[in-house]
């Protein structure tokens, strides 16, 4: 039976609430965590020039370094997703934010590449942790028309930090021997601003009602939109099927009730996705100079920035042109960037720049998705789960490619690894044409119902 209260006024429907300050406040705080992830990961690519040097790091030392925080992102995801859907988002919305604040700090202080790869390490768990809570939290607590926007808004957020890591570390770099140190320990900064604001977010109504906590659910609404909920409508992903009793059941559940096409679809897109992108970003300054580029530290700084445009656009169109049309056509557009880069013979500074600048900012724009199909595409009970899984595979092609560039670049050169980075994203086209499903306009039930 419905409880809509009339007296309120408002929706019965937590996917047809009309937007409040309320939805832009979580958004907002959302935000906090990709905008972390962003600069803790962004912040490296500039300090990595220079701590090769001050720690004598050898090639394997600097891809081990490098790609350690890629492999972190998949333990967190991978546990901590089906941890979340277990013990609710808050409680974890919270604590992976801790865990940013002490790790930074403690980079300041290593003097060994072991103690450097083992803090970073953690660090990616710390955000391989967030995708899933933040995307989790956020899907289940906006109205649909906002939905694509805010999700996509959290990819934004993770450019602007990774963007802002680059200009901080570039004005950084004065500080001498040990600007580094600096560079890596100032993640601290945004970390305790955003713990503070997200400590008053409230748990999921979805995720309470997936637990049989009704009434739980019905307060945090009442106190939050003012209004009551539909009590059949909050259930409504929870009727398919009995959810798993632990965490490991809900890796098993995921398979069990036909989420395995999206579980691939989700994975395989994003790794073809970020797998190049984070092995061209961990090593751009080096890249850019391989090209005959200059200013390498300002440049990476400036395409960072362009990239930012690229999500924002994303932003825009993803409620216009709808999810498969703007992922499909974000392929295609990466690929024209990487292909000319790879074989055209480039003698211009500006056109390198350029290129690179085309690649980052179109992989940005369809880069919103990463966190929009997984987090529509699973029911509320096994939502974390799901993004934690394609969150997870993802960093298996990211830590992979980080960790093989500076091998393979020495091999094939930076074209050749290009020529790499090209066939990787040619799957990732084909994949999204002949999988990705279109979910615009769709309530949550809806669009986790199509697997």
């Amino acid at each position: 039976m419905s409880t809509t209260s009339a007296a309120t006024g408002g929706a019965s429907s937590l996917d047809d609430a009309p937007v409040t300050s309320f939805h832009r406040r979580i958004v907002l705080v959302a935000m906090g965590g990709p905008f972390c992830d962003g600069y803790l990961l962004g912040v490296m690519g500039v300090a990595l020039g220079l701590i090769t040097p001050a720690l004598a790091l050898d090639t394997l030392w600097t891809g081990l370094i490098a790609a350690s925080v890629l492999v972190g992102v998949f333990i967190g995801g991978a546990v901590f997703g089906p941890i979340t859907d277990r013990v609710g988002r808050h409680l974890m919305y919270v604590l992976n934010f801790v865990a940013f604040v002490v790790l930074s700090a403690l980079q300041f202080f290593v003097t060994e590449a072991w103690q450097l790869m083992v803090l970073r390490l953690l660090i990616g768990i710390a955000i391989g942790a967030d995708y899933p809570i933040a995307s989790a939290l956020t899907t289940e607590l906006v109205p649909r028309r906002m939905r694509g926007p805010a999700l996509s808004g959290l990819v934004l957020a993770w450019w602007v930090g990774y963007g802002v890591s680059f200009w901080v570390g570039w004005a950084l770099t004065g500080l001498g021997d040990d600007s580094w140190r600096w560079m890596l320990a100032s993640g601290v900064v945004p970390a305790v601003v955003f713990l503070v604001f997200r400590a008053g977010i409230p748990e999921s109504p979805r995720w309470l009602a997936s637990r049989g906590r009704i009434e739980e659910a019905q307060a945090v609404v009442r106190k939050h939109l003012g209004q009551e909920i539909d009590t059949d409508e909050l259930l409504a992903e929870t009727r398919q099927e009995q959810r798993g009793g632990s965490g490991l059941g809900n890796l098993v559940e995921i398979f069990r009730r036909g989420y395995a096409v999206p579980v691939v679809f989700c994975s395989v897109f994003w790794i073809c996705q970020v797998a190049p992108a984070f092995a061209v970003r961990s090593f751009q300054p080096q890249m850019l100079s391989a090209f005959g580029v200059e200013s390498t530290y300002g440049s990476s700084a400036l395409i960072t920035t362009i990239a930012v445009l690229g999500i924002a656009l994303g932003l825009v169109v993803v409620n216009r042109i709808g999810r498969r049309s703007l992922l499909i056509s974000t392929f295609i557009c990466i690929n024209v960037s990487l292909i000319a880069l790879a074989v055209l013979p480039l003698h211009w500074a500006f056109l390198v720049v350029t290129l690179f600048a085309a690649f980052q900012f179109f992989e940005a724009a369809g880069s919103g998705l990463q966190f929009v199909y997984p987090s529509e595409l699973f029911p509320t009970d096994l939502r974390a789960t799901g993004v934690g899984i394609a969150t997870a595979m993802s960093r298996i092609g990211s830590a992979t490619s980080t960790f093989l560039l500076p091998i393979a670049a020495e091999d094939l050169g930076v074209r050749g690894t290009l020529g790499v980075a090209v066939a990787i994203t040619l799957a990732g086209l084909a994949v999204s044409y002949f999988l990705a499903p279109e979910t615009k306009d769709l309530d949550l039930a809806e669009a986790s119902s199509r697997s």
